[in-house]
């Protein structure tokens, strides 16, 4: 019988698959607006500040040491393991650039310039990294806490992944 963490694994890369397909397709396009209609309606410059922070922290020049952080204190805290959030930071690394291969999305017209691979938007890679590291952090010290508790550190992890994705999209 498949482990309920692989069935996880395995329904997260079909839905990331599923979208790079619609990306690649341009299906997304009208729910790219829409979204962005939706998320632009004022701008506020504490609400701005707000999304810098929140898209710093999620940074391809400074993720991996958080990522490197979060190992360390989580070694310290169980006195075992600490690998996943670093092998996670890596293993976004690999995907956003992997997937950055086959699918070319034009970044939004205030993204400012990239270079590289960089310069496609699909997959956002400041929100696959923390989704990657706090899923990683997560999962390594789930085991320890009480049903609450999880539910709660599991809510604490999709609230951040959520909220470093709309970070990307109130700055474009």
């Amino acid at each position: 019988m498949t482990s309920p963490r692989a069935m996880t694994v395995l329904s997260s890369a079909a839905i990331a698959g599923g979208l790079g397909i619609a990306v690649k397709r341009d299906s997304t396009t009208a729910i790219n607006r829409a979204v962005r209609k939706r998320i632009h309606p004022r701008r506020s410059p504490a609400l701005r500040s707000v999304a810098k922070g929140m898209s710093y922290l999620a940074d391809p020049h400074v993720y991996p040491f958080v990522a490197a952080a979060l190992g360390l204190l989580v070694h310290r805290t169980k006195g075992e393991g600490g690998l996943g959030p670093i092998a996670a930071s890596f293993g976004a690394l690999a995907v956003d650039n992997g997937t950055r291969l086959f699918v070319h999305q034009r970044r939004p017209p205030k993204a400012g310039r990239h270079h590289g691979r960089n310069r496609y938007g699909y997959p956002s890679g400041h929100t696959t990294a923390a989704t990657a590291i706090a899923i990683a952090c997560a999962g390594e010290i789930s085991d320890q806490l009480s049903h609450r508790e999880r539910m709660a550190l599991w809510t604490v992890v999709a609230a951040l992944s959520i909220s470093v994705g709309w970070s990307r999209l109130y700055l474009d």
